[in-house]
């Protein structure tokens, strides 16, 4: 009788499996970073949108505080909203600005 041979595999121990799960996980990870690497970063400060009849702009008031603008074009009337990042609240810092009590500059402009 012959006996059996020894068998040439070994199996496969847990920390050998952790480390070739973090291993693919690390490269995956690693693509990915090249890959949204060049994407463009967000910017808040200084932008605006349209939607119909409402505008909004944000602006950065102060150090700590980012302010915006909502605007109803049809109302003629407009919200500031500031978002201080110390306290991490939004307060309401204008309500109601009436858009045709502003000052529209052509009185600066004849000067």
């Amino acid at each position: 009788m012959r006996s059996a041979a020894p068998s040439a595999t070994t199996a496969l121990d847990g920390k050998s499996f952790a480390i070739g799960i973090l291993s693919v996980t690390a490269c995956v990870l690693f693509v990915g970073l090249i890959l949204m690497g060049n994407a463009p970063t967000a910017q808040a400060s200084g932008q605006n949108d349209r939607a119909g009849d409402y505008l909004m702009l944000t602006h950065q008031i102060d150090q700590s505080v980012e302010g915006v603008l909502v605007i109803d074009a049809a109302a003629k009337m407009g919200i500031v909203y500031g978002y201080d990042y110390n306290r991490r609240s939004v307060q309401m810092l204008m309500p109601r600005v009436r858009l045709d009590k502003l000052p529209d500059g052509r009185e600066a402009r004849r000067k």
